[in-house]
This record gives structure tokens, sequence and C-alpha cells, in this order.
């Protein structure tokens, strides 16, 4: 073989190596950069991603909170709603809130607390029986200074784990110089929750709660429900009106607005619910005698709208349950649920 066909053979086979080496090389290089890319796109996704909601669903307001709170008694707590006593210190804490007529036309509130832990409560009140079947209907721990006869009795019978001011040292209750007794009464949620220990109630909880839509719904049917009026009586006229930037009504009290004493926040509700029940007198004091087992009419009413409901209980302990006009059981939106009772929808107003 001569020295050029040599050379021509040599040539092509380096050539032939530089050609594969450079395939290779841009092979391995769009390999690398499909790698780059689908992980650029994997962080992008990551990114924008929602994180999981932690912790557990609150059976009194469909919000999630640590496990640790929700899986614990919640204390229900009566507060004075006479003059003197206003503004209330924590009970715009509750997640839920009830307001009953007591004697002589005045009003008394409950608040049903489990996932918040207010540390100023007041002013604490007596207790009454419709208020002790609340207090049973959530598996509460009972907060109050004293009470009816019939409520003392019921306590006893009942055997409500009770946290009554007057058997309790001044570790658990306390008089605040700012307003006159009897509307002077405080605890806080700490304080409580170590008497409830010292009792050795049972700490476990055994109630159902409410059923809620696992997000905010806004209603598609029902009368509009911008303003909602109740007249109890002269200088008991709780009201909402609607926010629909923030989805919840915020609450007054004889035009005024609602405020928390410590936080000077002003009330609100997601969820309100007018039910009506029969009462009466039934003793010189004018206490009263609520009708709360059985049926009766009442109102839903959240993201500005409000539609008419049933609700049904059972007996003393039972839980009060609401329905819809089709008779399925209401699935209320996750907030604060406020439950105006009253005697019928006479001095009840809902406006546009």
């Amino acid at each position: 073989m001569d020295n050029w066909r040599k050379r021509g053979i040599i040539i092509f086979l380096v050539s032939s190596i530089l050609l594969n080496g450079v395939g290779c090389s841009k092979k391995d290089n769009d390999e690398q950069n499909n790698v780059t890319i689908e992980a650029e796109q994997n962080e992008e996704l990551e990114e924008i991603s929602q994180p999981e909601i932690e912790g557990a669903v609150s059976p009194l307001s469909g919000l999630h909170a640590p496990e640790e709170k929700v899986n614990r008694r919640p204390l229900a707590i009566i507060f004075d709603n006479q003059s003197g006593a206003r503004p209330q210190a924590g009970l715009i804490d509750a997640e839920v809130a009830y307001e009953f007529l007591a004697e002589g036309n005045i009003t008394r509130y409950l608040g049903i607390f489990l996932i918040n832990e207010p540390e100023i409560i007041g002013s604490i009140r007596s207790a009454r029986p419709y208020f002790i079947e609340k207090a049973l209907e959530f598996d509460s721990y009972f907060v109050h200074v004293g009470g009816s006869d019939q409520a003392f009795a019921d306590i006893k019978n009942k055997k409500v784990a009770d946290i009554d001011a007057m058997s309790r040292g001044n570790d658990v209750f306390w008089r605040k110089n700012h307003k006159k007794m009897p509307h002077n009464m405080y605890s806080s949620y700490d304080a409580l929750k170590k008497a409830a220990e010292k009792s050795n109630y049972r700490a476990e909880p055994q109630f159902d709660g409410f059923k809620f839509n696992s997000e905010l719904k806004v209603m598609d049917m029902g009368e509009i429900a911008q303003e909602i009026k109740i007249k109890y009586s002269k200088g008991h006229e709780p009201s909402y009106i609607y926010d629909d930037e923030n989805k919840v009504y915020n609450r007054y009290y004889n035009g005024i607005e609602h405020k928390d004493e410590t936080k000077k926040e002003i009330l609100t509700a997601t969820n309100i619910i007018i039910q009506e029940v029969a009462a009466k007198v039934i003793d010189d004091k004018l206490r009263l005698d609520m009708n709360t087992v059985g049926e009766g009419r009442g109102k839903y009413i959240t993201t500005g709208k409000t539609i008419d409901i049933t609700w049904k209980k059972g007996s003393y302990e039972g839980a009060t349950k609401y329905y819809d006009s089709t008779g399925q059981e209401l699935s209320l939106n996750p907030g604060k649920t406020w439950i105006q009772v009253v005697r019928n929808f006479d001095n009840v107003t809902i406006a546009e």
C-alpha cells in the first residue's frame, strides 16, 4: 500500500472518530438540557401547589386547628348582658354564641369555646336550665356564678361538669373594679381549664357538633338578607349588617357596634340562626321556662341570604338539629355562628 492510500485511510478513521464524538457529545448535552428543563418545571409546579391544611376540623366552627385543641371538651360560659356588664370580654372568641331571654325581658349570652383561649372572660352570670341544656349538647364544662333552684337541681341530676364561682376560689374567678357588682365577675380560659383538671372531670369529648361545608359556599337560593334586627325588649336589640367583602355579618347592639372589651374589635358572625322557641314565666322572679325540647321554626342566614329552616331536639341532653326545606340537615359555612333564640318572629326584621 502506497503512502497516499495509507494517509487517506488514517484521515478517514480520524474524521469518523471526531464526528461520532461530536454526535455523542450533542446527544449527552441534549439529555442533560432536558433533565434540567424538567427539573425546573417540577420546581415551578412545587412552588405554585397549595400547601395542605394542617390540623383537625373544629365541630363547632368547621375551622382547622391543632388536634389537641379540637379533641377536648369545650367550655360553655354564661355572659351577663345588662347595661352595666357591657362590653363583654372574650365573647368574641366563642365559636358558637347564643342569646336567650332571661327574667324581666333582659337577655344573656352563652358562649361555647373550643379552639380559642381568651385571656380575659367576663362578666359571668348565673345559670338557668336552658343554658345547661345547651352545655350538655356540646358535652361542655359549664361555667357560671350561682343559679336558679331548678338549675342547681339539673346540674346535680344530670351530673354536669360544673365550674361555679360560688364554690371556687379567687384563683378561678375574681371581681374587677371597673364595673359594679354583680356585673364584674371575670375569669380566664387558663384558670377555668385548671379548675376542670382539678375536679378530675373527663377530658375526652363526646359530641358531634354541626355539619359544615368544606369551604365557604354562597347560597344560590333564599331571600336577600343584608340587615337583620331583633327586638327582645327596650335596651336589648341586637342587629347585624352584612359585610360582602369579608363575607361576615358585623354585630351591633342598640344601634352601636358590639365590640370586645379587651380587643376593641367588632363581633362578627359567618352564620346566624334565628330559632323560635315558646317560653312562659314560671315564678314570681319572672324566670322563664324555655321549650327548647321538641321542634319548631327558624331562619338560617349566611352570605347575604336567608332561608326558612326547622329545628328538632329530642331530649334535655340531646343535640338540636337544624334542617332545610327538603329535610336535609343544614350544612353551615365555616366560621362563627350566632344563634338568636326568640319567642316569635314578630319582632324580627330581615331587610335588603
